[in-house]
């Protein structure tokens, strides 16, 4: 007869490690229960886990263009937005100088124009200064500065401002004149329109359309160019839409609608109250009226080209989605656990952790002298 040695201290030990396990696999189908998901997909899936890892990953770099994306159709929306209000001040404008154009100059009349026209200028001053967050959607990659200066500031003169003064001190004083009321409807006409490339017998510093064209900035303004007016990058920015593709995402303020949109303002805003002669003051009329007109055309492509940037990002987003649906249901398939099956889990192990609470209790309690 063999004689076993049976001790409560191996029977306490033995318990002490199936509590450890049965606490071990609870806590994993908790964490199961309340995601739907595997505790540990390295565990359960093996080798196979490093692709779905990988799943997990182009999912998150998907969640974060959608992120990315919503700032850039926010800044899109802000752009667009600004442009159809510039479209809208320069019908407004236009109506004022078709009007302009079908009278004779009067105080009355040319201080209304003068008016509409320097809010207009003011309104147009503000959209191209729009920002969303710190970023001005019309800076180019020049995001931080405000790329459109002030005309006017008092007591200040802006330098854009101060290069109009220029060139019509400067023009007035190569023919022989006082005031701007002196020109006649042929020097209005030269004035505002020519530029050294188009009449090479006119200096630079004495064209007003020369302001508004892209040139460099000098040591000492006003610099007679659009750097008198922008700090704005011609660069625009770029974003990661998608996985695979990179798009411009903006329009600069040194777009041609805006130089245009400009010019055509500030000759309106400048001169049209100047009790001019009446051929100058149809020159100025007829040239405002064809300026603001191209800034008009030019406005309408800005916002067709914005419209296509921000169809781009839709399509991406669409495609994002499409594919993090994808992903979804593969992650899905393989990931998700049965709730079904992991209720029952919970409940069988809770049976037996409650059991192995309650023997380990019991042997606790066992002692020699309750046998003595």
């Amino acid at each position: 007869m063999a004689v076993n040695s049976v001790s409560t201290s191996t029977l306490s030990n033995i318990l002490q490690n199936t509590v450890s396990r049965l606490q071990s696999q609870m806590t994993s189908i908790e964490t199961e229960n309340a995601t739907g998901l595997l505790a540990d997909i390295g565990l359960t899936l093996g080798a196979d886990s490093g692709r779905y890892i990988s799943m997990h990953q182009q999912y998150a770099e998907l969640n974060g263009l959608t992120a990315s994306n919503v700032v850039v159709t926010t800044q899109l929306d802000t752009a667009y937005t600004a442009v159809t209000t510039m479209q809208k001040s320069a019908a407004n404008v236009l109506k004022q100088v078709i009007t302009g154009l079908s009278t004779t100059p009067s105080s009355t009349g040319s201080a209304a124009i003068q008016s509409v026209a320097t809010g207009a200028l003011s309104s147009f001053i503000a959209g191209a200064n729009s920002e969303v967050a710190g970023v001005y959607v019309f800076g180019g990659i020049n995001t931080a500065t405000q790329p459109i200066n002030a005309y006017s500031a008092p007591p200040a003169t802006s330098a854009a401002q101060q290069a109009v003064q220029t060139v019509l001190t400067n023009y007035l004083g190569a023919h022989s004149l006082t005031s701007v009321s002196q020109m006649t409807g042929a020097q209005m006409q030269e004035f505002l329109t020519a530029t050294p490339s188009s009449t090479p017998s006119l200096p630079a510093n004495q064209s007003f359309a020369s302001l508004f064209q892209s040139g460099a900035a000098s040591a000492t303004p006003p610099s007679l160019n659009w750097s008198d007016w922008s700090k704005a990058s011609d660069t625009p920015l770029t974003n990661r839409i998608s996985l695979k593709l990179t798009e411009t995402t903006s329009v600069s303020a040194n777009n041609q609608a805006f130089q245009s949109m400009a010019q055509g303002l500030t000759m309106l805003s400048e001169f049209a109250n100047q009790n001019l002669t009446a051929d100058a003051y149809t020159a100025l009329m007829q040239t405002a009226q064809k300026t603001v007109n191209t800034a008009s055309s030019q406005l309408t492509e800005t916002a067709a080209t914005i419209g296509t940037m921000q169809n781009s990002v839709n399509q991406s987003n669409s495609s994002i989605k499409l594919q993090q649906n994808v992903l979804n249901k593969q992650i899905n398939a393989r990931e998700a656990v049965d709730p079904y099956k992991v209720a029952s889990d919970v409940t069988n192990l809770s049976t037996q952790l409650q059991v192995a609470y309650s023997l380990t209790s019991q042997i606790h309690k066992l002692s020699l002298v309750n046998f003595l």
